[in-house]
Order: structure tokens, then C-alpha cells, then sequence
């Protein structure tokens, strides 16, 4: 059965049992338009099976003798609109006037009563407005200013506020553990330094004697270490510093105290011998340290 291209009229000889009740899409060769052929299509008298333009079309065919169907198309509902237009009686027209006119003032009064029915909102949020105190408003501006009812906003901040956090905790380390003894562990075990070492502890009468032994030159060093505070320390390990008269470092030597702790408000006694002390030395500087860093 011979059916034609709606668009270039190019023929093609199709088996009716290949259509079925559905449709069937088919794709010109030469033209490429995509049409669809229905059971009803192959009989005669149907669009596809006319093997010339109508004279309509031939109106709007292009330089390669295919219909412009979109140009052709258009026409069709321009002229089918003027046919419904022409066909309309007055009584309808008039019914249809009075219709779209039922349908603006109900429309007027649908948008009337959103107003009405904003205004009353707006009323009703000043008063509540009027009512809050101060404080209230005071915190609602600073919300919007900083963006807080957004959720990514909130997050933002929340990790700043913990960062600062941390910063705090480890600049002011000294200070919490002072108020908070029990949390030196805690920074001990991310290997943070938080205890001033022999904090609350105090050399007490230290006196320095020169001497020779064997013909070898010493000096002693001893006094008391004190314990000002309410609990018991334990003595960290002490750095003795020999300075020239200009207060410069010349030599220096660490030492344990043979009495390792010391209880609360006593005070226990140390020795020290230095072998050998260069004979620049003028000064002698104790303080206490770390065992990490002898």
C-alpha cells in the first residue's frame, strides 16, 4: 500500500499488518520528518495517501518544494479561530461578555479579601510588636543581622564559638589548672604543658661556699625548698646556672633533690657540689624544670 510524506510527498509502499491499532512512527528518507501512521491513514481519501500538495498547502512551500508546516499550521488555527468567531451567535457572545465580567468581579473580590486579609496579619504583628519588651526586640535584630535562622549560618558559628573555645583553653591552660587541678591529665594526654613547673614552691636561705679538694675547685651550694601551698608537690629536677659578672651564661648543671617530695606548708633541705665552676663566675641561678628538657 503506497502512503506519502506529508511534508516532501516522497512515496513508500507499506504492509498494513505493520500498523498497528496504536500508530506507527515512520522517518522520511529524504525530508527526515518523523510522522506517525495510524490504521485509518491507509485508507483513501487520508492525508498520507495524497500524493500532491492541496492547493492551501502549496502556498507555503519552500524553496525545496517541503511544506513549512509550522508556518502552515499557524494559518490553520488563525483561520479555525475566525471560523469559531463567525459561528457565534450574539446571544453566545454576550453570555460569554456577561461570564468573563462575573469572572473580574469575583476576581476583584478574591484579591480584595487577600488584602483585607494582609492588612489584619500586618495590624496584628505591630501590636505584638508593641507588646514584646525591649530586650526581645533587642535579640530578634541581632538574629537577623547575623542570619541565624538560616541552618548553614548556625553551623558557621557554632565552629567559630569552638574554636575560639579551644583557643581560650590553651592560652588561659595555666590559669584553668590553677582552678582545676584535676584537668592537667587531661591536657598531659594531647601533650599540652599546662603546670608552671615548681610552681608554689620557693628556695629559702641558699648560701654558696667556695672551697678546694684535692686541689681541685668546688663550690657548694645548699639551702632549703619551700612549700607555700596547701598540697603536696612533688620537686621537679633543678637547674643550677653559673653567670659571668655580666649576668651571661658560662656554665650550668641539673641535679635531683635527694628528698623528692615535699608536703604541704614544709620545707626540706638541699645539697649540690660543682666540680671544677669556671672561674668567671660571679652569680648563681637556681630555678626548676622539666625533666624533658635537661
Amino acid at each position: 500500500m503506497q502512503i506519502y510524506c506529508p511534508k516532501c510527498k516522497t512515496g513508500y509502499e507499506i504492509d498494513a499488518n505493520v500498523v498497528p491499532e496504536t500508530g506507527r512512527k515512520l522517518r522520511c528518507a529524504v525530508c527526515h520528518k518523523i510522522f506517525k501512521c495510524m490504521p485509518e491513514d491507509l485508507l483513501e481519501g487520508s492525508k498520507l495517501r495524497q500524493a500532491e500538495f492541496t492547493a492551501e498547502e502549496r502556498k507555503f512551500l519552500d524553496e525545496n518544494e517541503q511544506l513549512n508546516e509550522e508556518a502552515f499550521a499557524e494559518q490553520n488555527k488563525l483561520e479555525n479561530r475566525e471560523d469559531v468567531l463567525i459561528e457565534t451567535s450574539e446571544e453566545e457572545a454576550a453570555e460569554a461578555k456577561n461570564k468573563t465580567l462575573d469572572e473580574m468581579a469575583s476576581d476583584n473580590q478574591y484579591m480584595k479579601d487577600i488584602f483585607k486579609r494582609i492588612s489584619t496579619e500586618t495590624e496584628a504583628l505591630f501590636e505584638a510588636e508593641k507588646k514584646e519588651s525591649p530586650f526581645k526586640k533587642v535579640l530578634f535584630k541581632i538574629r537577623k543581622a547575623l542570619g541565624l535562622s538560616n541552618i548553614s549560618n548556625i553551623k558557621y558559628y557554632m565552629l567559630v564559638l569552638l574554636a575560639i573555645l579551644f583557643l581560650f583553653a590553651y592560652y588561659a591552660r595555666y590559669e584553668i589548672v590553677r582552678k582545676f587541678p584535676s584537668l592537667a591529665n587531661i591536657y598531659e594526654k594531647v601533650g599540652i604543658e599546662a603546670v608552671v613547673i615548681g610552681e608554689g614552691l620557693e628556695f629559702q636561705n641558699v648560701v654558696r661556699r667556695e672551697f678546694e679538694e684535692d686541689y681541685v675547685p668546688k663550690i657548694e651550694i645548699k639551702g632549703f625548698i619551700a612549700n607555700k601551698t596547701d598540697r603536696k608537690i612533688d620537686i621537679p629536677v633543678i637547674r643550677i646556672e653559673l653567670l659571668d659578672k655580666e649576668a651571661k651564661l658560662i656554665q650550668y648543671e641539673f641535679f635531683a633533690p635527694v628528698i623528692p617530695i615535699v608536703t604541704p606548708n614544709a620545707k626540706i633541705p638541699f645539697k649540690y657540689v660543682i666540680t671544677r665552676p669556671s672561674p668567671l663566675t660571679k652569680y648563681i641561678y637556681l630555678t626548676f624544670v622539666s625533666p624533658n628538657k635537661k
